[in-house]
This record gives C-alpha cells, structure tokens and sequence, in this order.
C-alpha cells in the first residue's frame, strides 16, 4: 500500500469540442490524448477502492538517474513471471528503454536496462509498443522516431527491432529489422507487432503508404538473415477506407487480421477493419464498422480483440454520452452489427474517461483502464462483466497522480492466476508529469 497525497488538478480528459492540446512524443504530434483546460479541482485521497495496485518498479525523471520514463507501453510476461517493455525517454540517450522487472520475493522487484535506444538516424527512439517474444527468447519491437528521416516524420520514421540476449547477462544485442523510409513503406509506428506461427512480423503505421495514411505490413525472415517487408494494405482514407491506424493488429484462428484506425471511414471517425489473404499472395481489406460519433464512438486509438465466436471487442477514444469513449461489441453472425457495452462518463461520474484496449480473463469478464476520468481526474482501472443481455462496469480502481501513478495510457496484462499488470505515462516519485510506473493489480 502506498501512502495518499491531496492532488489538485487542472487537467481532465475531454471532449474534443473543447480546447485542447496534443502532446508531441520524440518529434512526432501525436493525438494520443487530448488535454483540456478546466478549473482546477482539488480532491482529497479520501475512500479508495478495496484493492489497490502495488508498484512494481516507479520510474524516474529523464536525467542523471540513467532510468526511462513516459510509459506508453504495457507490459509483456515470460513463464517465469518477469515483466518487459518500453519507455518513450530516458536512458543513457534520452531516446528511450527496453526494461525487464524481475521479482525478488517479499514485494520487492528489480529493475534490468535492457537496452538503451540511442536515437537519431543510427537507431529507433520513443517506443510506445508491446513487446513479443520468439521461442528463443527474442524481443521484438517498434519505435514511433529515429532512423531515416523524410516529410512526415521529421524525426526519423522509426524501425522494427530485434533484441537478443547476452550471453554474459549484460545489454542485449539489437538487431535492426527494417527502417522505414515514410514512403511507400510507411512510418512512424505506435503499434507494435504480431508474430505468426512461421515467425512472420505483422504490424501497423500512421504515416507512408500510396495515400500517406498509413500501412499494415509483414516482415518475413529471408534466408540470408535479411527480413523482406511487404506492405499488405496502404489505406487510403476518405469515406471508403481508414486512415492511421495507432492500433495493433489481431490474428483470428484462420489467419486473418483485424484493426482500427483512427480516422477516415465514412464519418472520417475511425473504422474497424479486416484483412483477409487472397490466393494470389495479396491481402483484401473488408471495413466491418464505420463510426459515426455520438452514441456510437468515435476515434479508436486501441485495437480489437476476439472471443471464441469470432466477435470483437475495442473502445473508442471520443463518442459516447459523455464524449469521451465507449466500450463495443461487433457480433460475426450478426453482419458486424454493434452493440455498445458501455459509455464512459469521466471524471463528474467517477467513472473513466478515453479507455485503452480490453483484455479478457478467462471467465469473459473484460479488463480495460482509460487515460483519464475516476474519482481523481488521472484514470482508472475497470472491469466489463456480462449480466444477462447487459453489461455491467466496475471501476476497480482511480488514480490519484501520487505515487500510485496518472494516466495509463495501454491495456492491462493477466497472469495466469488473474492479476492485472500495468503502466502509467507518468507519476510516481518522481512527479504527476514525468516518471510512470508499473503495477500489479489483484481484482
């Protein structure tokens, strides 16, 4: 448990009606949220929820520390239940790291620098994404600047990124995969990546493409140890197709592909998207769901994720009663039709407010945080569970911007016994605006 502090605020996650602020990681605007400036509230860490997370490891200021910090990330686990991922600054070059959290027994657990990224046109800098492992025990990842350079991303178009272990138990090796020129190939990439069983790389960026608006893309290991990219789809925007996809991408079980974007479809709100493998070798894109504001949602930041009947699941950044997100349902034999979960009402209602990605626990109940809204103003954690034909959220619990950390800004990850890993953007220690950190949560 970690002691509570009064926190007062004048941030709050809103509505893009409002004025508002885009925040510029490593050289690139991004709209990943959006600042509005409201009164300041002042709200005392009165009644908490039950449970409440345990830190894992707080991060420190960009500086002399040495540590990362500005988590966009989530966390990935091995067998053995360490946690890795990525932070967008900090480190030896300020471009960023690649972490491992490793318990130690009696709460306690220790932080291993992996990797520094180092920036600039010799390696990747600001990684947002997830992590994945191979079966050999290699990380891969993507960077969102760094690399090549080219309009539209003026501070490198980022790479895809092979780490692999020391034999000695120092710094990992990176390996560069591909770097992407923001042309054709695209660039700027905020999703990470997905392996297939063949040990094939798919993922997604917001830049390039025939359009300018972004790929999805594949990365195949060739035989001289070069991997070969090839662009799947280049979306096009307007009313007929998305426009930069932030999301990663998801297999289902025949190996089709499914995402958002963030934009473009027939409302320029975001859409839904499946991409499905021709004979031919190409790739054919379907827009399963087009959003249209309001009650229906709008602007999906996160991707999707599938049940055992093939139905998706995701949230949306804008729409809903309040303005600031909804939790959906596409149904497969229902021609996609959607069925909202659940609206988002933000910071008047204690509730969260622009949630991140879902993740189901075995039981199908959906694990969610958002980026703001609760009781505190800095986000929540929140559970989704089916009552009938209804739906019913439970905030688990509400950031303060203490020590427990502000704004977690990715989906949650479940162990085995279902406990809840995860991140915050910033707080901690080190202050409501820098830092982050990693938590636990039991439900």
């Amino acid at each position: 448990m970690h002691a509570r502090r009064q926190f007062s605020s004048s941030l709050y996650l809103c509505p893009s009606s409002s004025s508002s602020l885009s925040l510029r990681v490593g050289g690139t605007v991004g709209t990943r949220i959006l600042l509005c400036f409201a009164l300041a509230v002042s709200l005392a860490g009165s009644a908490l929820a039950a449970n409440t997370p345990e830190t894992l490891h707080a991060f420190q200021a960009p500086g002399d520390s040495g540590d990362g910090g500005s988590l966009y990330s989530s966390l990935t686990l091995d067998s053995a239940g360490n946690a890795y991922g990525t932070t967008v600054d900090g480190g030896a070059y300020n471009a960023g790291i690649v972490y491992e959290l490793s318990p130690e027994g009696g709460g306690q657990w220790k932080e291993t620098i992996l990797y520094n990224f180092k920036g600039g046109s010799v390696d990747g800098s600001g990684s947002h994404a997830n992590l994945v492992f191979d079966s050999a025990g290699n990380l891969y990842g993507t960077t969102v600047g760094g690399g090549l350079t080219a309009k539209g991303c003026g501070s490198g178009c980022g790479i895809v990124f092979k780490l692999s272990p020391s034999a000695d138990g120092g710094e990992w090796t990176e390996t560069i995969l591909h770097e992407f020129t923001g042309g054709s190939d695209g660039g700027v990439c905020y999703s990470g990546v997905i392996m297939d069983s063949a040990g094939n790389l798919y993922g997604t960026n917001i830049v390039g493409g025939v359009d300018g608006v972004g790929t999805a893309y594949e990365l195949s290991p060739t035989s001289n140890g070069d991997w070969q990219e090839t662009v799947l789809h280049s979306f096009a925007g307007g009313s007929t197709d998305g426009a930069t996809p932030y999301n990663p991408l998801t297999f289902d079980a025949a190996g089709n592909l499914y995402g958002t974007t963030y934009t473009g479809g027939a409302h320029n709100l975001g859409t839904v998207f499946r991409l499905t493998s021709q004979r031919s070798g190409s790739w054919k894109e379907q827009i399963l769901h087009s959003f249209s504001g309001g009650h229906d949602g709008a602007m999906p930041f996160a991707g999707v994720i599938l049940d055992q009947s093939g139905n998706l699941y995701g949230t949306t950044q804008g729409g809903g009663t309040a303005g600031v997100g909804v939790a959906y349902e596409l149904t497969a034999a229902g021609n996609w039709k959607e069925t909202i979960l659940h609206e988002f009402l933000g910071l008047e209602a204690a509730d969260g407010a622009n949630p991140n990605g879902l993740v189901f626990d075995q039981s199908g109940n959906l694990y969610g945080t958002t980026v703001g809204g609760g009781k505190f103003n800095p986000g929540t954690i929140f559970r989704l569970s089916r009552h009938g034909s209804e739906w019913k959220e439970t905030v688990l619990y509400s950031f303060t911007a203490g020590n427990d950390g502000a704004y977690p800004s990715a989906a949650p990850t479940l162990d085995s016994a279902g406990n809840l890993y995860g991140t915050t953007l910033w707080g901690g220690p080190a202050g409501d605006t820098v830092g982050g950190v990693a938590f636990e949560l039991v439900p």
